[in-house]
């Protein structure tokens, strides 16, 4: 017989997250600091830092928690799903929090070799298997053969949104931008058992 324990209280999380994205949108990704998001919350640094190491993965909780790890839809149809999947990118991509946190994450990202992997492991990684699952499904209906390098297809769904969203004079997310990468998904899809487009 296996005991299960309490819960876990999961407030102070919470109020951790809440005092995080406070910060990231009164005052920007700089701004947040271990003391300014404790005392915010209401609680002590030891107890902060006992569930991040540094600010910026302050910023990685807070983004896990706003925007889930497994964004691809299951409709039963390739196309619906990818026009989806690129909606909820989209989403993300324009939500506040994750505009404001952007820039000053992908700096630290490239500095900090342990934040780097944490981010992956934590968050791109499972979004990157969410789409891996969409692409299984859609092949076992046999709507594409199975795909090589699913990595790939994420790549060419996420690289021109992110693009967009760091540098904005390119253009906006809008629908021109969602119909091209989910059309060039779906060629790259099909290109390796020549399906027709």
């Amino acid at each position: 017989m296996t005991s299960r324990g309490r819960p876990r209280d999961t407030t102070l999380d919470e109020a951790i997250d809440a005092a995080t994205e406070s910060v990231l949108l009164q005052d920007g990704y700089p701004a947040i600091t271990i003391d300014r998001v404790a005392r915010m919350a209401g609680t002590t640094r030891a107890a902060v830092y006992r569930r991040v190491r540094n600010p910026s993965e302050l910023v990685v909780r807070l983004v896990i928690g706003r925007f889930g790890l497994d964004p691809a839809p299951d409709n039963g149809d390739l196309r619906t799903d990818l026009r989806q999947l690129q909606q909820r990118q989209r989403e993300f991509f324009i939500d506040p929090v994750a505009r404001a946190a952007l820039a000053g994450l992908l700096t630290d990202l490239r500095t900090d070799e342990v934040l780097a992997a944490r981010f992956y492991e934590r968050f791109v990684s499972p979004r990157r298997a969410s789409v891996v699952a969409m692409l299984d499904r859609a092949a076992a209906r046999g709507e594409i053969a199975p795909v090589e390098h699913p990595e790939v297809i994420s790549d060419l769904l996420t690289g021109p949104l992110l693009l967009r969203t760091v540098l904005p004079a390119i253009g906006p997310i809008d629908d021109t931008i969602i119909e091209a990468t989910v059309d060039t998904a779906l060629n790259q899809c099909r290109a390796a058992d020549g399906s027709p487009g």
